[in-house]
């Protein structure tokens, strides 16, 4: 694969265990990633612009009864406790800066 088939890609915002970027398709698309641990979850850029929106109200969303934060995106889960919910709030922060 040639240098110029290759995505360009973007930190957006990252913590010690969770990032952001973006990725600038040949076809001239752009692809968001959010990685999460070990799961990584991409978005074109309309879901990219619901997803910023969603980020606005994290300080409104409760644990569940085991203490446990819930990520529901169409095909992925992701729990966070207490410690990884911080930690994510301070990437969704950092990425409308």
């Amino acid at each position: 694969m040639s240098k110029e088939n290759e995505p360009s890609t973007k930190t957006l915002a990252e913590t010690e265990n969770f990032s952001a970027w973006t990725a600038d398709e040949p076809d001239e698309e752009t692809t968001y990633y959010l990685q999460l641990g070990r799961a990584t979850i991409n978005f074109f850029q309309e879901e990219w612009d619901e997803f910023l929106v969603f980020a606005r109200d994290l300080d409104q969303i409760q644990p569940n009864e085991d203490g446990l934060y819930t990520l529901e995106f169409d095909n992925v889960d992701v729990w966070m406790d207490d410690e990884d919910w911080t930690e994510f709030k301070i990437l969704a922060g950092n990425l409308g800066k």
